[in-house]
């Protein structure tokens, strides 16, 4: 068995008003590969005399522990360059979602309600993501799933967090491959420390495409997105037409605005990112030759995994 784990943090905040954008990002890899990265990360750490946990916000503002680093660009791209290759050694997958906020408020209240809190939906997206990660490896593997401790959505305890957590679990079809649920901090668990930047770096991005709309996608960003040996959709952005998608599937009362759904020029959640990657980081579409096919055929493979499963039951 790999021991699949995923290890995930939320950036941004939604009753920030210079946010447009808010989500959750992280990492699912063999444990036997965070081992690794632990080492090598705590090295890194080490060796550039930084004390504290990492947070790609201070080291990018150069604030907090990184505040003697303003100006020396040298140690700032050694630094990083290092803590990037870090993360790509592990080989896992990146998995994020990322939540517009001006198009969240243009839900009605009712609509909105039902989604609680953009944090709990990109939770979602996160958690069924690293999870997918599993379905085509053997029966017994799960993935074992650690979110960064956050009080006020209930990551513990038994708060609202975990209940959600629980509630996929019992009621997806692929709950099967959730294992363990866990919260903990960057201090404790240094792999959070790396969704951490993830998570920064893709709201910073999504940020960019409002305010810098010119600018290219970020180094490390772009290095993590290689990552992908199928770039299949486990980055979700849900602006309207995505969250319309959520309301219209669910079949909620409330289905005010689905009708922009049928409009020519519709993409799908999938589309819009692979045009993201090609338009934002750069990626040609060589990078995706052959995309289409091998997705049609895992979710043929998924159909029939779930097919067996409903007879064995």
């Amino acid at each position: 068995m790999l021991n699949l784990t995923s290890y995930t943090d939320e950036t941004g905040h939604p009753d920030d008003p210079t946010l447009e954008y808010v989500g959750m990002a992280g990492f699912v890899a063999p444990f036997g590969a965070w081992e690794i990265f632990e080492a090598a990360w705590d090295d890194l750490l080490r060796n550039a005399g930084l004390a504290e946990p990492f947070h790609m916000k201070d080291f990018a503002h150069s604030q907090g522990q990184f505040k003697p680093w303003k100006g020396k660009e040298e140690l700032r791209r050694a630094f990083i360059g290092r803590a990037v290759s870090i993360i790509v050694e592990t080989r896992g997958t990146p998995v994020g979602a990322v939540v517009s906020m001006s198009s969240f408020r243009t839900l009605t209240e009712e609509q909105q309600s039902h989604f609680l809190d953009p944090y709990y939906l990109a939770l979602q997206n996160c958690t069924r993501g690293a999870a997918i990660q599993a379905v085509f490896e053997p029966p017994e593997e799960k993935v074992a799933m650690v979110y960064s401790y956050n009080s006020e959505y209930g990551t513990n305890n038994g708060g609202r967090a975990e209940q959600l957590w629980h509630a996929i679990r019992q009621g997806w079809d692929h709950g099967n491959r959730m294992g363990s649920y866990a919260s903990s901090t960057p201090a404790i668990l240094s792999p959070l420390q790396a969704a951490d930047l993830l998570a920064y770096e893709l709201s910073h991005e999504f940020e960019n495409r409002v305010k810098r709309p010119n600018d290219a996608m970020r180094w490390p960003l772009r290095q993590i997105m290689g990552m992908y040996r199928i770039p299949s959709p486990r980055m979700t952005l849900f602006d309207r037409n995505e969250l319309l998608r959520i309301v219209k599937e669910s079949n909620w009362p409330d289905q005010t605005g689905v009708e922009e759904l049928e409009r020519p020029g519709h993409k799908s959640a999938q589309s819009s990112m692979i045009d993201w990657m090609v338009e934002r980081g750069q990626f040609t579409k060589d990078h995706y030759a052959g995309f289409f096919e091998a997705a049609v055929e895992r979710l043929k493979t998924i159909k029939r995994v779930n097919e067996n499963r409903r007879r064995k039951l």
